[in-house]
């Protein structure tokens, strides 16, 4: 009985207030809480940085491939032309085949000075003269020369399955005899150890009907 009222007592004096908790345990689980954000947002940024380390590494490993994929997709597209890309010469107007004038660079010829008379196209039986056959080379026929008497059927097949276009085919007996077949036009020249049906379709293709190079009209000038 004693104790009850001394405990009585004491909770009077107190006023009847309950005892205020400690703010030592309060502070702490603060602490705590912080820490435990700070860890999680650290490792947040430390997993975004890495995802973009990751996301560059990847795009720098598809270029290296697709760059030089690319490339090879475009040389497939526009692949360089058929033959080999002859120096050209000055295409002075002659007025007669007669006329003196610097060597062609090359045999057959693909550019140089020429005439303005023009052969036909078509077959032919004899060989023409090196300034007509630039002088059509510079309008863009192609000419197939052949040496071999023998593709005599064979070329003027061939001279009919283009009949109407810029070409000429013509015996040469000035190539050289490892040269069976060769093909001019202007700028450019392929040579053929052997008659290539295939090849001389794609020299045609590619060049017949293009020619000499025409320069721009002059700034201002017309009517």
């Amino acid at each position: 009985m004693a104790s009850r009222r001394r405990r009585r007592a004491r909770r009077q004096a107190s006023g009847g207030q309950p005892t205020p908790a400690r703010s030592g345990s309060h502070s702490s689980s603060s602490g705590k809480g912080g820490r435990r954000e700070q860890r999680k947002g650290g490792q947040g940024s430390q997993q975004k940085g890495g995802l973009g380390r990751g996301f560059w590494l990847y795009m720098i490993a598809v270029m290296a491939v697709f760059i030089p994929l690319n490339l090879y997709c475009l040389n497939q597209v526009d692949p360089p032309g058929p033959g080999e890309e002859t120096d050209q010469q000055s295409a002075t107007i002659l007025n007669s085949v007669n006329d003196p004038h610097e060597p062609y660079a090359t045999d057959p010829p693909t550019s140089g000075p020429h005439v303005a008379q023009l052969a036909a196209h078509g077959y032919r039986s004899d060989t023409l003269v090196d300034e007509i056959q630039v002088a059509n080379l510079s309008r863009g026929f192609v000419i197939v020369h052949f040496r071999d008497t023998g593709l005599e059927g064979e070329m003027r097949r061939l001279a009919a399955e283009f009949e109407g276009h810029d070409i000429i085919v013509q015996p040469d007996a000035n190539l050289p005899a490892e040269t069976a077949v060769a093909l001019t036009a202007w700028g450019r020249i392929e040579r053929l150890d052997a008659y290539d049906k295939g090849r001389v379709y794609n020299f045609v293709r590619n060049y017949a009907g293009l020619g000499q190079p025409q320069p721009p009209p002059p700034a201002g000038g017309g009517g």
